[in-house]
């Protein structure tokens, strides 16, 4: 029924002797593969054990259901798909802890010369659809495909079905049964879900609510090596491919692992935090159920993420403000007649903020179709001259949703309702990207771009650890250096300096320098929204995003100019402790 592997290499870490080792469970959704090349990374990278975990990693069976063996008990952690939500919605009390595929493999998979060529064709046809597999339904349903008109015999997970005319279509994984066809020269198409702009999780990491009230410490330390050892198998695919192949299973060649580790590239983009999970992508899978009416409309996500981070027990102190609460409202009926004087103004506000939320959410849509058809571009089995301007054309797309959807982040930071990452961050390793990418814009000046941490060059120094958002800290970062670029005169140098304090101060300070001045007129309202000066180019949104990611992340900025020293630019966040140097 399962598998168990356990196996150190020579380079892992010893275990103290006499350290006593949690036994626990992590139950996996199928075979051994490189979909799972994450977890076989924590074990045989001693993670685990360096986190105090004796880790057995259980294969599934055909037919099996990974939710229920975890619910039943049969393992204390697993991996799921976004049917997670339905089971939360009914009342089962699972517990997503990180998000592992950012986008779902999940597409229908066609012989080229099917002579099907729109998701309309299919109807009358023999589809093969997998159990748990919602957003293939609500994607047919989107395109106006009829669904009893299909025709649907079991699923054999195989694709010689494809080839042998047993089904004209089959639901798959983009990352598995299509290099198949690849190997015997069969031409393929997909059809994803993200082209009508449903754009599902993948594999989720999950565990039980049990599990994270009875044992927190556990559950910490079991994610945290998770992602550990995920972080490691990107960076690493060739040596995970080949640990697999020779440790776990030889299930597939090499070429199949290899070509599941590429494709996995495409759901796993570099711009996002491995594990990062965000409230309003599972607000619209739940709405997707609800189009179904596979779940109601009105679902509260309260107890389905996990918090990292989780704050202390307030209920006293709640207890309290409502008491002061009540004693307030007398003052608050005098603050309200002043307020009303106001309302006209705010609601002109108002209007345009609901104007560029509508305006993002469309465009949230529109890159969603861009995705997904370039991801059938690059998936054409015959190979393409223009494969390398497909690839450009799906990152460029992707980095722009998640802008997209950063935008709208920023929307709940003004208003206070955006519940932060908490994910660890390497600001050393954020600036350097940042730098290397502003290269070419500081060449263009003649300014000089230099990066340094204390008295080392970025590149020369260690690690510089913060809690938070990854994607939101480096484009803070951006909108500050450009910011500086562009308003450095010709022949001077930016310099950006990272500095943190030894314990038990907790904070790290990033400071940015340029030889330009503020104007004065502008200095007063230097971060707040639309400020800039009067030969400025840009939209006088860089340095109040800024300000808005940096408060969020309980921390600070400010500013000093002067017409002989110039201006600097300085943030202050929380730091975490730093990760050790390499030997």
């Amino acid at each position: 029924e399962s598998t168990t592997h356990d196996h150190q290499l020579n380079d892992s870490p010893a275990t103290t002797p006499g350290t006593v080792l949690e036994p626990v469970r992590l139950q996996l959704k199928w075979k051994h593969q490189f979909q799972f090349a994450g977890y076989y990374a924590a074990v045989e990278k001693g993670y685990y054990r360096e986190a105090g975990l004796d880790v057995e990693i259980l294969e599934a069976t055909e037919g099996q259901e990974t939710i229920d063996r975890v619910l039943d008990g049969h393992a204390e952690f697993g991996v799921g798909t976004t049917d997670l939500v339905l089971m939360h919605q009914k009342g089962e009390p699972v517990v997503v802890l990180a998000v592992i595929f950012q986008h779902s493999p999940l597409a229908l998979l066609l012989r080229k010369d099917s002579g099907i060529q729109t998701l309309h064709g299919l109807e009358g046809k023999k589809v093969m659809i997998e159990p748990h597999s919602a957003e293939l339904f609500a994607y047919l349903n989107r395109e106006g495909v009829s669904l009893h008109k299909l025709i649907q015999p079991p699923h054999t997970f195989n694709t010689a079905a494809l080839v042998q005319g047993q089904a004209d279509a089959m639901s798959v994984y983009i990352t598995d049964e299509p290099f198949a066809l690849r190997v015997q020269n069969v031409p393929y198409l997909l059809f994803s879900p993200r082209a009508a702009g449903i754009d599902f999780y993948g594999d989720n990491l999950f565990t039980t609510q049990s599990q994270v009230e009875d044992h927190p410490d556990r559950v910490r330390r079991f994610r945290e090596a998770s992602l550990r050892g995920w972080r490691y198998a990107m960076e690493n695919p060739e040596e995970i491919i080949q640990l697999i192949y020779n440790r776990y299973s030889k299930r597939h060649s090499l070429e199949h692992l290899r070509f599941e580790a590429e494709q996995m590239k495409l759901l796993m983009p570099e711009i996002v935090e491995i594990g990062h999970m965000y409230p309003g992508r599972w607000e619209h899978i739940a709405s997707v159920y609800a189009e179904l009416n596979m779940m109601r409309q009105d679902y509260d996500l309260d107890g389905f993420m996990y918090d990292p981070n989780p704050g202390m027990d307030l209920t006293w102190f709640y207890v309290a403000l409502a008491i002061t609460i009540v004693v307030a409202l007398a003052v608050s009926l005098v603050a309200l007649m002043f307020h009303r004087l106001n309302v006209d103004l705010r609601k002109s506000e108002n209007m345009r903020r609901e104007a560029e939320r509508i305006i993002q959410h469309d465009l949230k849509s529109t890159l969603g179709v861009i995705l997904g058809y370039s991801e059938m571009l690059l998936s054409d089995p015959e190979g393409s001259p223009h494969v390398d301007v497909y690839r450009r054309i799906n990152r460029s797309a992707d980095q722009m949703l998640e802008m997209v959807k950063r935008s709208l982040d920023i929307f709940e930071m003004e208003s206070g309702q955006y519940k932060l990452a908490q994910d660890p961050v390497d600001l050393n390793q954020l600036l350097q990207e940042v730098v290397a990418g502003f290269a070419r814009l500081a060449r263009n000046k003649s300014v000089t771009l230099v990066g340094s941490f204390g008295d080392r060059l970025l590149d020369q120094a260690p690690p510089c650890m913060v809690p938070g958002d990854g994607l939101h800290l480096k484009t803070m970062m951006e909108n500050l250096i450009k910011n500086a670029i562009e308003a450095a005169p010709e022949e001077s140098v930016v310099s950006i300096m990272l500095q943190e304090k030894p314990a038990p101060q907790s904070d790290v300070t990033i400071s940015v320098h340029n030889q330009g001045l503020i104007p004065e007129e502008v200095r007063a309202s230097f971060f707040e929204r639309y400020s800039r000066g009067p030969s400025s180019g840009g939209a006088g949104l860089g340095t109040y995003s800024a300000s808005l990611i940096v408060r969020a992340h309980g921390g600070d900025i400010d500013f000093s100019t002067d017409a002989v020293k110039g201006t600097e630019l300085r943030v202050r966040l929380p730091r975490v402790q730093r990760v050790p140097e390499k030997n």
